[in-house]
């Protein structure tokens, strides 16, 4: 009695090949999301817990490296904690609403910080936004 081995089709060789291949060309790339390449200015408010519950905030400029529907990456000469939430306030031709994000990896750049930063709470209307925002900024994907 043998035991038929089924084979894989073309088309499922095919996908895994080609996702096998761009995991060598990007190195050990992680995302899921198409990341669109940018260079905006923009504004970060940070707050920072202070004695007795309360809150001290401060705006710091920053830039806009690239943005996907996850996450972001950000460079600033501010320096910024792991897990510190921050707030990017984007310009007003973005028509983009202010987004909440934790800064997950850093960076360092010469005298400036490279910021890996993950949304985060983003409602359903925001999420539609930054999702036609990307759609319409495509050609720059990484």
């Amino acid at each position: 009695m043998g035991v038929e081995v089924a084979r894989p089709s073309e088309a499922v060789v095919e996908a895994a090949s080609a996702a096998e291949k761009q995991k060598q060309l990007s190195g050990r790339e992680r995302r899921r999301n198409t990341r669109v390449k940018l260079d905006i200015s923009l504004k970060l408010s940070i707050y920072q817990w202070e004695q007795e519950g309360s809150f001290s905030g401060q705006n710091i400029d920053g830039t806009l490296f690239d943005l996907s529907e996850s996450g972001l990456q950000i460079t600033s000469e501010a320096p910024l904690a792991p897990d510190m939430f921050i707030v990017i306030h984007f310009p007003q031709e973005a028509e983009l609403p202010p987004i909440t994000a934790r800064v997950i990896r850093i960076e360092t750049d010469g005298h400036k910080f490279r910021y890996g930063c993950m949304l985060s709470g983003l409602p359903p209307y925001v999420r539609i936004k930054l999702e036609q925002y990307i759609e319409d900024h495509i050609e720059y994907a990484l």
